[in-house]
């Protein structure tokens, strides 16, 4: 019964870990990628690198984004987000850890600023930018 029991945990473990990862994938089929930028985030604690892709997405107003951020202190440690550009205004959230991103995209659509604030600890945040490349 004890290895039934440890069995029945694994698996239903694994179930739940797989489908979180397939709730993570974000960009809806039939979407396409429209701009790639990146650049660089300053916080309280943390400061690296951040890339926003922005996708049209079919049958909607809004524009799909997705990225990540990198710390310096910590190469190849990404902390992905996801979210939503209606208009120039981007609002979004991390997807691993509590917290959010907004930002502006510029008139000229070369450039997006915004800020991140993270709701776990050590309750990090600040500011970006990104350049489209």
């Amino acid at each position: 019964m004890n290895q039934c029991f440890r069995l029945l945990v694994i698996i239903l473990g694994t179930a739940i870990a797989l489908s979180g990862c397939a709730a993570l994938s974000g960009v809806p089929e039939g979407s396409v990628l429209v701009g790639v930028y990146e650049g660089s985030f300053t916080g309280k604690f943390f400061w690296g690198t951040i890339q926003v892709k922005v996708y049209e997405t079919p049958g909607s107003l809004l524009r799909q984004v997705s990225g990540w951020i990198e710390q310096e202190a910590e190469p190849g440690s990404y902390l992905n987000f996801q979210g939503a550009l209606k208009g120039s205004r981007f609002e979004g959230q991390f997807t691993v850890v509590n917290g959010n991103i907004s930002g502006e995209l510029s008139s000229d659509g070369g450039l997006v600023t915004g800020v991140y604030n993270f709701t776990d600890w050590p309750f990090d945040h600040g500011t970006w930018n990104a350049r489209k490349k």
